[in-house]
């Protein structure tokens, strides 16, 4: 079993991080909360993730998955997501896009509509949650908030990655042109904004070396 991770990010992609750990490169995948605050990660920093090994059950095959979190208390609560009936592994993984205090307080203050608005959430769902974890997540809804960048951002950048890549750019040079746009922009409001930044970086980039 691989409990916890310590190396370098060399690779950035949605909720997918690849770390470099003493020459072996270990395939991670992160709830949406977990890939915003990675956003804030170059490829070469040094990272340490707590770790959790499953194997993803599909329909005639079992899949391993090695899934990544900031802390254990991250590890935990998600544990107890896999418990909701249905969820699976990668709606999990989904559903993780707010703050653990925030999920846990939807969930104990019985809260569907704002569980409902969380990814692939319908209202069958939402009742799942609380039906399940209710009085079982009080303790992560006591914890401080953090200051996590919007749903909104990593959907626009990720919308804006996949953009890039069909005009053939490598997934790396993606992750480091979006990188430095929103170095830029650091709250881009669309796509859009988000590409003609990219491009204004890419501009001054030619006029420095040209």
């Amino acid at each position: 079993m691989i409990g916890r991770l310590k190396g370098k990010l060399v690779e950035r992609y949605n909720q997918r991080l690849v770390i470099d750990v003493n020459g072996v490169g270990y395939e991670v995948f992160v709830p949406v909360v977990v890939a915003r605050w990675a956003e804030s990660l170059k490829v070469g920093d040094e990272v340490e993730l707590v770790t959790l090994y499953l194997m993803q059950m599909e329909p005639g095959r079992a899949t391993p998955i090695l899934l990544g979190f900031r802390n254990e208390l991250e590890r935990e609560f998600f544990e107890r997501l896999l418990s909701v009936p249905k969820l699976g592994v990668r709606g999990a993984l989904q559903l993780f896009a707010v703050s653990m205090a925030t999920l846990a307080r939807a969930i104990e203050d019985n809260d569907l509509k704002a569980l409902m608005r969380l990814p692939g959430v319908g209202r069958q769902r939402a009742r799942e949650l609380v039906a399940t974890l209710q009085g079982k997540v009080a303790k992560f809804a006591l914890l401080v908030e953090e200051e996590v960048p919007t749903p909104e951002i990593v959907d626009v950048a990720s919308e804006a990655a996949e953009i890039l890549q069909s005009l053939g750019y490598s997934r790396t040079e993606v992750q480091r042109m979006i990188d430095a746009a929103l170095k830029l922009l650091p709250k881009p409001s669309s796509v859009e904004e988000l590409i003609r930044a990219v491009y204004q970086v890419q501009r001054e980039q030619r006029h420095e070396n040209g």
